[in-house]
């Protein structure tokens, strides 16, 4: 894998035909899973109240998140790297636009884009722990944003009974043909008499941490689980 990608920085056609191939390969597994989504009701009823929600997500279980896009206008905050760019295009067939940014680089322009989405009726993904970990920490860009637009928060994980475990900083996890998904969407968050002054910002990112971990112990445990070599269960 790592040879793989090293050919694809060196060469921008293999890089093309390597995303196009893993999209095409994507799709196909992706139409072999069964997948059950918990909590949707409560989310779609925001909807038809016309709220907007910031979906809040663990950066290694990004790949878990796709079936939402078949409820909604969603777009995810990638970041300015090379990488996200090659993200960007990658979550654009399957249903995502994107904002370009992360809590490294173009963070508040990003901020500013997503509330534009935001306005036109669209809800925003945003991987807490990313771009670049650690695991399971969690930026404040997610609250600040709930905070700022007035929308509603739900942290997200999900659990998958058959799925690969890359070794990245993340254990990014891919589902494996014909596997069983399961979404979980939390109660939602409101942050209505909240600030953005740092002492608020900072026990409102505590606390959306605090939910995450909760319901990955009760829902996704497997991913808390921790490996130093590529799983494959």
């Amino acid at each position: 894998m790592r040879v793989i990608l090293r050919l694809a920085k060196k060469s921008r056609l293999f890089e093309f035909l390597l995303v196009y191939f893993f999209i095409f390969v994507t799709k196909i597994i992706f139409k072999t899973i069964k997948y059950k989504i918990y909590g949707l009701e409560c989310y779609l009823k925001l909807k038809s109240e016309g709220k907007n929600v910031v979906f809040t997500i663990w950066h290694g279980q990004l790949a878990l998140f796709y079936p939402m896009s078949r409820f909604s206008k969603i777009c995810g905050l990638v970041s300015r790297s090379r990488d996200g760019e090659l993200a960007a295009t990658i979550i654009r067939h399957f249903g995502f636009c994107s904002v370009r940014g992360s809590s490294s680089k173009g963070g508040f322009l990003a901020i500013v884009e997503a509330k534009k989405y935001l306005q036109s009726g669209y809800d925003i993904v945003i991987t807490v722990d990313g771009p670049k970990g650690p695991k399971f920490s969690v930026k404040p860009g997610a609250v600040f944003l709930a905070i700022k637009s007035g929308c509603v928060l739900i942290p997200v994980v999900s659990r998958v009974n058959k799925y690969v475990r890359l070794k990245s900083w993340d254990e990014f996890i891919f589902p494996k043909p014909f596997s069983r998904l399961e979404v979980f969407l939390g109660e939602p968050i409101c942050f209505d008499n909240v600030t953005t002054r740092k002492a608020d910002l900072l026990n409102a990112t505590t606390y959306l941490k605090t939910r995450m971990l909760e319901m990955t112990k009760i829902y996704a445990s497997f991913y808390l689980e921790s490996t130093l070599t590529e799983v494959i269960k």
